[in-house]
């Protein structure tokens, strides 16, 4: 409404000054886009607090389908809170938003452009080939390379059937643009579905979830869900751990709903909930991890903004530990790929805590590195010292007040 009040001819001093402050307040949204997104907050910012946290982006990724760890989340607030909140207010959650618009419609037309060729509008063919790859490269601009990630976005293309999606040929690319709006929507509510877990994950699952309802009715009862539960490693001895299941199962329910899925009457769970269910548990276990870095940088004195900066670094470490051939990369050979994802916990091994000191120009000699082993078997919890995020903090302390190496002259 403001800016069509503009006129460019007549925009005097005042009327730019209003102008610019209503696009930096908008980030270029419409009227009804900034409502909507203020709805989102809303319905995320769980504890009204205002702003929304580490963990409530978390369910926002998972809400959109999106998979991601609640490590990189951390490292995509902190890229994002410019006032070093550790937390993400409304006009940086809009900013957010915008980050992610752009992403999506760079990935939009780089796909139009690819289509096109020398032309300027794709013809039907064209249009539905890319459309299919659109949605096979998720219209969000993630494209994942895993086997796992190529597997699970074969089958959400196949539910999201472009083909069934109506258009008039040719199509230029403010069109495809608005076909790339209806892929995205598909797309969304069937990752929502599936709670951000992968096809692998799902398939681990359905399996599991088959095997215990043995006479095959399509759902569980109280007692089965609690079977399927502590067989994927949850807690239920004490009557806290049997509380939360009941909070989740609750909640898995509301989710399964607003999927479009009607949930099985008579305290009957079916499996679509209990996909939501374990997504929930997940979110405990987050929220565990989340609380154990926090003491942890309070340990150390290392504020937000540095966390984060370690954060990446150790991720990109991780990465390189788990990349294909890694011989660090440790995974039981007799568990299937969806329990090996289950139960993978992100840490570092000693090697790679070596190759990254001596990366940044640190000269690591043996009986440097026998100090540096002594220190990670006397903080870490894994008996084959690799190292947790938590305790990775713990060591940059350690290292940078013993000047390990001379490491106060580098910046990491």
């Amino acid at each position: 409404g403001d800016w069509h009040e503009l006129e460019d001819d007549s925009m005097d001093y005042d009327a730019f000054v209003h102008f610019m402050q209503v696009l930096n307040e908008s980030d270029g949204f419409t009227a009804k886009e900034l409502e909507e997104i203020q709805e989102t907050f809303e319905k995320f910012d769980t504890n009204d607090s205002g702003d929304i946290d580490c963990m409530e982006l978390s369910d926002i990724m998972h809400y959109c389908g999106h998979r991601t760890t609640i490590e990189l989340v951390i490292v995509l607030l902190a890229r994002i809170d410019f006032n070093n909140s550790g937390c993400l207010d409304f006009r940086e959650f809009v900013r957010f938003m915008r980050m992610h618009r752009e992403s999506e419609l760079r990935f939009v037309r780089e796909t139009f452009v690819r289509h096109t060729g020398v032309d300027d509008k794709l013809d039907g063919e064209r249009a539905l080939d890319a459309l299919a790859d659109l949605a096979a490269g998720d219209p969000s601009g993630v494209v994942e390379k895993s086997p796992e990630g190529l597997a699970r976005q074969a089958a959400v293309v196949s539910a999201i059937d472009v083909e069934s999606i109506p258009f008039e040929a040719p199509v230029d690319v403010a069109a495809f643009i608005e076909l790339a709006g209806v892929v995205r929507s598909r797309w969304k509510k069937e990752l929502q579905k599936r709670a951000g877990f992968t096809e692998a994950e799902i398939s681990n699952f359905q399996s599991m979830f088959n095997q215990i309802d043995a006479a095959g009715h399509g759902f569980l009862d109280g007692t089965q869900v609690g079977r399927l539960v502590t067989d994927l490693g949850f807690s239920l001895r004490t009557a806290e751990d049997q509380k939360n299941v009941v909070e989740q199962l609750n909640k898995a329910r509301a989710a399964a709903a607003e999927c479009g899925f009607t949930a099985a009457g008579g305290g009957q769970v079916d499996f679509w909930v209990v996909v939501q269910l374990l997504r929930g548990m997940d979110r405990r276990g987050d929220e565990q991890a989340i609380d154990k870095v926090a003491r942890a940088a309070e340990q150390c004195r290392f504020k937000a903004h540095e966390v984060a900066e370690f954060q990446g670094i150790f991720l990109n470490w991780y990465e390189r530990d788990h990349s294909v051939g890694s011989s660090d990369a440790q995974t039981p050979a007799s568990e299937t790929s969806a329990q090996k994802e289950e139960k993978v916990v992100t840490a570092l091994s000693r090697t790679s805590l070596v190759r990254l000191l001596r990366s940044v120009g640190l000269k690591v000699e043996s009986h440097d590195r026998d100090r540096l082993n002594n220190k990670i078997s006397e903080i870490s919890e894994h008996t084959q010292g690799h190292i947790e995020f938590a305790d990775f903090l713990r060591l940059m302390r350690w290292l940078l007040d013993q000047d390990f190496c001379g490491i106060s002259r580098l910046q990491l």
